[in-house]
């Protein structure tokens, strides 16, 4: 033990005991104090009214008091008489025996203060080495001291008070029996009615008990921190808003890999902290739903099914890597979930007849399988900050970025007002359906609108035909005003643009989003049929100019055929250039032109700036001409 705690300690003892003596003081009289008062070993006055040798069973107070008439014969010899049998036994005192019980009485408060201070020497000595059996000896010869001297000092006041003798006996009597209530005689003289030392007592042991909490909620946070240095990561933060947007795609979007092993055991402790930014591993499929006859969510969770590794914002996405054939791919798609939900994501994928990766996920991947992951990123997001209220404006599968943004804000009940148009081409392709239905009846503020561009022989009774300004200004009469998130195709997304903007919307007040390959393929030119009656031209012999890219960085070079973008030259030369969307959202697939010049179709992956530096997108980038790039 601590000195300082054996300083406590030894202070804590000495309240108790002081508070226990001033109690016991009031309610007992000890064996010596009891021997004192009956030399002959006989009545037990002050222990009860039936006890041993009281004449039976509830003898009174008189057979106590007869007992001590007897036990008090001989009063003419003082040192086998006490002070209060002497009081008991006079009607009233001369003045000759109230100078003798006076000097008795004195004599008693000196014996008492004399036990008192041994007894507390004894205390102070034994508390440092946990002696307890002598700490109990020295509290039982403070609590004699104490009642020898509270029996002199009454004595002395009630004869300075010119009580009677007899009374002040008997009322000694009845408090050493605790037949007194603990007011009369005694003035508690503390706070709340009690005596000073139970006050300080319950004072010094209350400052103990807040001690004792405060040191043990220190200890606890100093092991939580202990613990959070261990596991060597800290919770997760919302990614800033510089990371790169995501690419959600008809069929851009690729998928995991199988895995043929397991994934190493993940430690349990670190499993329940979230990461901090892109988090990379592996997903288990844990569920996969019909959502439409081409359609189908996915449900990743961790292996352990504990809560995701990684946080993320309603509307960003997840990159799958994937080798459907043999071939290594990356697609990237939407989490539809929301990010109240912290125990999974789910993922809507539209079955493409072209899809590498789609037709892949649907055909071939499987409840228990693992997919290589890489979350979150994406700007193409909505948490309810931004603005008061929100236009959502998806077509076919683009719904999934504003699904998670529609399940986030009603999970956490926005206030605001939120408005979901959407476009698709038959009631049975009408994605989340009858959960958009559910949720717009539990959430006024939620309001869909819905056209079918190929109602025939369905039972829609909604909105038909593509979206129209008409259609728009209805739903949204003061659009103009609005934050308006639209994700779609990429021509379905030309088409709104231009209607939003004759409708007044500012262009900084619309965030965009395409889903599906953001290059459109060369049309297909048939040849003329001959004329024979034409006069054959000259033939010349000019060779065909053809442009060449090289990668410095890997020194390698090849044909750039017109059209084809940096990036598939890389692949077949394979040169490693990081990709995901293969659209120019992302931005994942940046590269610097060290020389010639490029034409990119999208550039919505590049920050402000980037492109004046030399950063283009490999993905995009066509040339004409030679060019070079740091790959």
């Amino acid at each position: 033990m601590s000195s300082g705690l054996r300083r406590l300690h030894f202070l804590m003892m000495l309240a108790l005991a002081v508070a226990h003596l001033s109690a016991h003081t009031k309610a007992q009289v000890t064996p010596e104090e009891h021997a004192k008062h009956h030399p002959e070993g006989g009545q037990a006055a002050g222990h009860g009214m039936g006890g041993p040798g009281s004449g039976g069973e509830g003898a009174g107070m008189g057979g106590m008091m007869a007992g001590m008439g007897e036990m008090m014969q001989g009063m003419h010899s003082p040192p086998q008489r006490e002070l209060y049998p002497a009081l008991m036994e006079f009607a009233d005192l001369p003045l000759e025996e109230r100078a003798a019980v006076q000097a008795r009485a004195h004599e008693r408060m000196l014996g008492g203060s004399a036990r008192l201070s041994n007894g507390l020497r004894r205390l102070s000595d034994a508390a440092p080495t946990d002696d307890f059996i002598e700490m109990q000896a020295a509290l039982g010869e403070m609590r004699e001291g104490l009642a020898e001297f509270d029996s002199g000092l009454a004595a002395h006041r009630a004869l300075a008070e010119g009580r009677s003798p007899k009374s002040v006996a008997l009322q000694w009597f009845q408090r050493e029996m605790s037949l007194l209530d603990r007011g009369v005689g005694h003035s508690q003289g503390g706070p709340f009615g009690l005596s000073w030392f139970h006050f300080l007592g319950m004072l010094l042991l209350t400052v103990f008990a807040v001690a004792m909490v405060s040191m043990y909620f220190f200890k606890m946070r100093r092991a939580t921190n202990l613990l959070q240095g261990l596991v060597g990561t800290q919770p997760s933060e919302p990614p800033a808003a510089s990371e790169p947007s995501p690419a959600n795609s008809l069929e851009a979007p690729a998928v995991a890999a199988v895995a043929t092993e397991p994934p190493p055991p993940a430690i349990s402790a670190a499993r329940k902290v979230r990461a901090k930014g892109p988090w990379t591993g592996q997903l288990l499929v844990a569920g996969i739903y019909d959502e439409t006859p081409g359609i189908k969510s996915f449900r990743l969770m961790q292996v352990e099914r504990g809560t995701l590794p990684f946080s993320f914002l309603p509307g960003q996405f997840l990159t799958l890597s994937v080798a459907p054939a043999g071939r290594p791919v990356k697609r990237s798609y939407t989490i539809a979930s929301s990010p109240t939900v912290v125990d999974y994501a789910e993922i809507t994928v539209k079955r493409e007849a072209e899809g590498l990766v789609s037709r892949f996920l649907h055909d071939e991947v499987r409840v228990g399988d693992l997919l290589d992951v890489k979350a979150p990123a994406g700007t193409f997001t909505f948490t309810g900050d931004e603005a008061d209220s929100v236009v959502l404006i998806g077509g076919g599968v683009g719904i999934t970025p504003l699904m998670s943004v529609i399940r986030f804000l009603t999970d956490r009940a926005w206030p605001g007002e939120i408005t979901l148009i959407y476009c698709c081409r038959t009631s049975a392709d009408f994605v989340f359906r009858e959960e958009l239905e559910a949720r717009q009846r539990r959430h006024p503020n939620l309001n869909v609108v819905a056209s079918m561009t190929r109602e025939a022989g369905t039972v829609w009774m909604g909105s038909k035909g593509r979206l129209t300004p008409e259609l728009i200004q209805a739903a949204v009469p003061d659009i103009a005003r609005k934050l308006v998130h639209l994700c779609g195709p990429p021509q379905m997304m030309e088409a709104i643009k231009a209607i939003l903007m004759e409708l007044g919307l500012p262009p900084g007040a619309l965030k965009t989003e395409a889903f599906g390959p953001a290059r459109k393929p060369a049309p297909a030119v048939a040849p003329a049929p001959p004329d024979a009656s034409a006069v054959p031209p000259e033939v010349t012999t000019t060779p065909a100019v053809t442009a060449t890219v090289e990668f410095a960085r890997s020194g390698k070079s090849a044909p750039l055929p017109p059209g084809m973008p940096v990036l598939d030259v890389a692949d077949q030369l394979g040169v490693e250039i990081e990709n995901s969307c293969r659209t120019g959202i992302c931005g994942s697939c940046k590269v610097t032109l060290l020389s010639g010049s490029v034409e990119m179709e999208v550039e919505d992956g590049l920050e402000p700036g980037e492109k004046e530096a030399g950063v283009i997108l490999a993905c995009q980038a066509t040339s004409s001409g030679d060019v070079s790039v740091d790959a």
